[in-house]
């Protein structure tokens, strides 16, 4: 079980950020494709989750999936890291007898890259605790990606005055 997750993020995808190019028309989009240099992730069923959720989120925004010569290239990059958490003095008793605890934290990056030329114009972060229940693991990923796709497209650009 832990195999299929070294590579996978989320919980409650704790904390998320988006940036976009404030230039770029994201109407123009229709279409998209993964980019070639894409990295699968270590586990083939995590890099299927996330693919999946992927793809499931830019349909839901007609986008359409084309295996080659997409508008926009899509990639993404999963980490886990294992971090330190300590407990307030006072309240160490009730977690371990020093009030350290390790926690594995994820981190998804999605980058959208014009096709035409090659610069990202949309990325998207989310990061979390991770949580190894088996009924987890896919909610943990559609939620990372659900909570970063909702902000794409951005918000039409304004015209400049």
């Amino acid at each position: 079980m832990r195999t299929l997750l070294t590579l996978l993020l989320f919980a409650a995808a704790t904390a998320s950020q988006v940036e976009y190019d404030r230039q770029v028309d994201f109407s123009r989009y229709e279409t998209w494709s993964w980019h070639e240099r894409v990295v699968p992730a270590a586990s083939p069923m995590a890099d299927k989750r996330i693919r999946e959720a992927i793809e499931r989120g830019l349909a839901a925004r007609g986008l359409s999936r084309v295996d080659r010569d997409g508008t926009l290239l899509v990639v993404y990059h999963a980490s886990k890291t294992i971090e330190i958490d300590l407990a307030p003095i006072k309240n160490a008793v009730a977690s371990t007898p020093t009030g350290i605890q390790y926690v594995e934290k994820g981190s998804l990056v999605i980058d959208m890259l014009d096709a035409a030329s090659g610069n990202v114009v949309w990325r998207g972060h989310a990061t979390g605790a991770l949580k190894y229940g088996p009924s987890e693991i896919a909610e943990q990923v559609k939620s990372a990606v659900h909570k970063l796709l909702e902000r794409f497209p951005p918000p039409a650009r304004r015209p400049a005055p």
